[in-house]
């Protein structure tokens, strides 16, 4: 009778444990509800461990819930839960994971998964400090795990604002492998960003991929239609296919919806020009700098553009000279040297112009623009040393080197 009495007051023992584990999770309900986080927290956290109430969703989902409102009180500088649990993150995240693969009858779902939505939120505001502190590697990290929560909770329009930050750092980074990874999931939820399709678009062209750089712009047309960037991109896509008159008919789709923006309009014309001059295409390349010009006389893209492609065709036309034979005598050494000397000579005013309106900007703009100033510079001190013109080469050659001082200073 003894052995039998000891086991039945084992017996009592644990049914007594676990109704008061039981109540633990009650008790903790009530006093997260009250607003007494400490002793919540003292509740709970043995009832997540206990045998009879650790394989219970509700244990889980109030462990969830009370660790969420510790978080919200380390962001109140007064309050006397600010430091109550400096783990309290991975704990709300861990127990709200428990909780969804306890509740197999959804009794908790919903209110479990504003739990994880405000885990996932967490996550992604670590990420953007990490962004701004430029630790690019921690930033795509917690992005990673921003997106994984979202999933979870069925948020997935959140995941995209985590893939996009992941993206930019992955930029940042010089990762190409990362860029593609988070950027490419975005297309597929048919993002509105233009930098996620310009970005895989000029990786794509780098790599000459020409056949996905067609499909990212592809994408970027039936996602946003109204966007005359998704156009102009096409017809890159288009030119750099060789398909010339597709490539026409979206630079005209695209200029059709800025007529009534001279801005942006010229700006387009002259993408336009740089687009043609990409596949070679130097007629149609002139005329839409030259119609850029039209609609604004006074600008940088297009006096540029056209100064440097002018420029680009003198150099080929010097190498072509320096490749003819030297036994040749049918002349063509001279006539590919005066075609060379003529392109250059043709450059001049456009830089001269991009100069100009550069000169002509605040110190905020100049300084903005150096870079694009010393290529100005440089390429007209090359003109006029091919061209001999020697008076017009020295003050060149001195903004170059008071530049180039300036710089080091």
């Amino acid at each position: 009778m003894k052995k039998i009495a000891l086991i039945l007051l084992a017996f009592v023992v644990m049914c007594y444990s676990a109704s008061a584990q039981s109540l633990n999770v009650t008790s903790a309900r009530e006093a997260q509800n009250r607003g007494y986080l400490d002793k919540a927290k003292k509740l709970i956290d043995p009832a997540c461990e206990h045998e009879q109430t650790k394989n219970d969703a509700k244990t889980w989902y109030y462990a969830g819930l009370i660790y969420s409102l510790i978080g919200g009180e380390t962001e109140k500088p007064k309050s006397k839960y600010k430091n109550l649990d400096a783990d309290w993150l991975e704990k709300c995240k861990n127990a709200a994971l428990r909780c969804k693969e306890l509740d197999t009858e959804k009794e908790y779902a919903e209110g479990n998964n504003t739990i994880l939505s405000y885990v996932g939120n967490e996550y992604y505001k670590k990420a953007i400090n990490a962004f701004q502190a430029q630790n690019w590697d921690e930033s795509m990290a917690m992005c990673e795990e921003s997106v994984r929560i979202f999933n979870e909770c069925g948020k997935k329009e959140y995941a995209a604002e985590s893939y996009l930050l992941a993206g930019k750092a992955a930029m940042n980074a010089h990762n190409n492998e990362a860029i593609l990874k988070y950027f490419k999931p975005l297309v597929r939820t048919r993002t509105k960003e233009n930098l996620v399709y310009s970005t895989l678009f000029r990786m794509y062209k780098q790599s000459g991929d020409t056949n996905e750089a067609l499909k990212v712009a592809q994408n970027y047309v039936k996602f946003c239609p109204s966007d005359f960037n998704a156009n102009m991109m096409m017809a890159e896509a288009y030119l750099l296919k060789g398909n010339i008159n597709e490539g026409n008919a979206e630079i005209q789709k695209a200029l059709e919806k800025t007529v009534d923006k001279p801005q942006i309009h010229a700006q387009l014309q002259a993408a336009a020009g740089a687009a043609y001059e990409n596949v070679k295409d130097f007629a149609n390349a002139e005329n839409q700098y030259k119609a850029s010009l039209t609609t604004l006389p006074n600008q940088f893209l297009a006096n540029y553009g056209l100064g440097k492609m002018l420029y680009n065709r003198a150099v080929d036309k010097l190498d072509e000279a320096n490749n003819v034979p030297p036994t040749d005598e049918s002349g063509l050494y001279d006539n590919l040297l005066n075609e060379s000397k003529e392109f250059f000579r043709q450059s001049i005013p456009y830089f001269t112009n991009a100069i100009a309106f550069i000169d002509a900007m605040d110190a905020d703009g100049q300084a903005q623009n150096r870079s694009n100033l010393h290529q100005c510079l440089h390429a007209l001190n090359t003109v006029y040393a091919r061209l001999e013109m020697y008076d017009e080469l020295k003050p060149i050659k001195a903004r170059i080197e008071a530049l180039e001082k300036a710089a080091k200073q």
